[in-house]
């Protein structure tokens, strides 16, 4: 994405430098600066370069001006001769040589330095290239605006295509979706079998090389096939991160040819238009999670007679009254952590998780967060414990010492519930550690009544400590089971037996094995009820 002669000479900078032959090529376009003072300047020249000289090669070496005609000139984007040095007044033949090849001969005033006027160029590419990427103001207000952000995102990458002439590519890392400035860089990738990810991470043979380190631009490029004449693709990548999260990755197909000096420098300009957006987009999020997090506290600290409050300040953040979650309790008992002061890395590993997809966090606690998952995005339990287990990971991989535990209510229930659904989540989180103490999550529909019988911790405790031996033993589900069964039917040795489809003098060895383990007084009702509920649980 460079400028053309015409465009450059239109600033206001270069209002004094003439064209004196080939004014029909000033649409000629300039991709790179580049000088000819040395003879054989020419060997390293390439197309679409804007050339400066000072006339030393055509004054002083013979030659040169029919070396320059058959293999320099016509691939230029234009010649800039300082006036007053070794060429004055220019030789015709040279004016003739531009105006047969349409190439622009310009004379500069000669008491511009170099290095100012190459600025001036590059200033003037810049500005021109921020002027047709810019899509523009994109604020906050905007931010949650889905179709406004896309067709932001659509606009920058349609305009890569459009002035670089190759395909873009973004890939939005949170909501998974892919945007394309054309049907090009589709086809072009199903020819080399490439996906998605392997734009910014390759599963097929490959070399990489940094263009820039400070925002990791990486060329990739495959590798030849086994016949020398097949053909191979590159394709250059930035990643956009915000406080070093990946949010996307911003890729431009060099399908034909590299990128040169003015596309690499046009494409950095895009990568800064789309950071901008997503660090709009995360600003957006963050105030959306504060404001959302007052809620939640009003809600739990309100009383029923406030429910109208709670409705209005709902209806302030856009939150429908009838918008129902599933609620699942954060905890952990590690005096060390305190995950409120630590929030911004809390809420990173969220962001990185599939769970911010579908859900909202909820500090309540230095020990206790709430997570509240949009109830339409839980097809099944077994999905919303693919989307915690993923959160879980993380925090793990970044607290390795911290004992996280999960506790949930597979309940579907609106923000006016939140208090009663907040007081159960405790309750299973209270009974959970107890019987399942190994365990990362505990579930309501897995500990039942024992959540809602209120039976005190410390009896609880003292139940386990009794049945540690049965526990302990090598055929303890054995034990349990049969344990179990015996009580459901009144202790009774035949039905039990005929239950288990076992010889009744099995389930009296069982029993008795018990007894040399336990102290039980099966005469005593309450005592009957409490180990019946225990021994539930423990056969979860």
């Amino acid at each position: 994405m460079g400028i053309t002669v015409g465009e450059l000479l239109s600033q206001d900078y270069f209002r004094n430098f003439e064209v004196i032959a080939g004014k029909n090529g000033l649409n000629r376009e300039i991709q790179g600066i580049t000088f000819w003072e040395a003879p054989d300047g020419f060997r390293w020249a390439t197309s679409k370069e804007l050339t400066f000289t000072s006339g030393y090669v055509f004054a002083k070496e013979q030659g040169n001006l029919e070396t320059y005609k058959k293999t320099f000139c016509a691939q230029q984007a234009g010649l800039i001769l300082k006036r007053g040095r070794y060429l004055d007044p220019v030789p015709q033949d040279m004016i003739r040589v531009h105006d047969e090849f349409d190439v622009p001969l310009i004379l500069m005033p000669f008491s511009i330095p170099w290095m100012e006027v190459i600025n001036q160029v590059n200033v003037a590419v810049m500005n021109r290239a921020i002027q047709r990427l810019s899509s523009g103001a994109f604020t906050g207000m905007n931010a949650h605006n889905q179709n406004y952000r896309e067709r932001k995102i659509q606009k920058i990458l349609r305009t890569v295509e459009l002035e670089m002439e190759f395909p873009a590519f973004l890939y939005d890392v949170f909501e998974e979706k892919s945007y394309y400035s054309s049907d090009n860089f589709q086809k072009t990738s199903a020819c080399y079998g490439l996906r998605d990810q392997d734009y910014w991470n390759p599963t097929l043979p490959h070399t990489a090389h940094t263009l820039c380190d400070c925002i990791h631009m990486c060329r990739y490029r495959l590798y030849k096939g086994e016949l020398e004449n097949e053909p191979r693709i590159s394709w250059v990548t930035i990643p956009i991160e915000v406080d070093g999260i990946p949010q996307a990755y911003f890729c431009v197909m060099e399908s034909r040819k590299l990128l040169d000096f003015y596309d690499e420098y046009s494409m950095r300009i895009a990568y800064l238009m789309l950071q901008s957006i997503y660090e709009q987009i995360s600003a957006a999020r963050d105030c959306g999670n504060i404001g959302f997090e007052n809620l939640v506290h009003f809600a739990l600290e309100c009383s029923e007679e406030d429910t109208r409050k709670v409705v209005y300040q709902a209806e302030q953040y856009g939150i429908p009254a009838g918008q129902e979650y599933i609620y699942v309790l954060l905890h952990h008992h590690h005096d060390s952590c305190d995950i409120r002061s630590r929030r911004s890395e809390m809420l990173s590993l969220f962001y990185q998780s599939t769970t911010d997809r579908f859900s909202k966090l909820v500090f309540l606690s230095g020990s206790t967060a709430l997570i509240l998952l949009n109830a339409g995005a839980a097809a099944d339990k077994q999905s919303v414990l693919r989307l915690l287990q993923d959160f879980r990971e993380r925090l793990v991989a970044k607290f390795p010492r911290i004992p996280w535990c999960f506790a949930m209510s597979f309940e579907a229930q609106g923000i006016l519930s939140i208090k009663a659904a907040v007081h159960k989540c405790e309750q299973v989180l209270q009974v959970g550690r107890l019987i399942h103490p190994r365990s990362w999550l505990h579930d309501y529909d897995d500990l039942g009544l024992l959540t809602w019988l209120q039976i005190p911790e410390g009896e609880l405790k003292q139940l386990l400590t009794r049945f540690q031996k049965v526990l302990e033993h090598e055929r303890s589900q054995e034990l349990i089971s049969t344990l179990k069964v015996y009580l459901e039917n009144n202790m009774n040795y035949s039905l039990t037996a005929e239950k288990l489809f076992v010889n009744v003098n099995t389930i009296r060895r069982r029993i008795e094995r018990v007894n040399e383990m336990v102290d039980i007084d099966w005469d005593s009702y309450f005592e009957r009820v409490k180990i019946g509920l225990m021994l539930q649980f423990l056969q979860q």
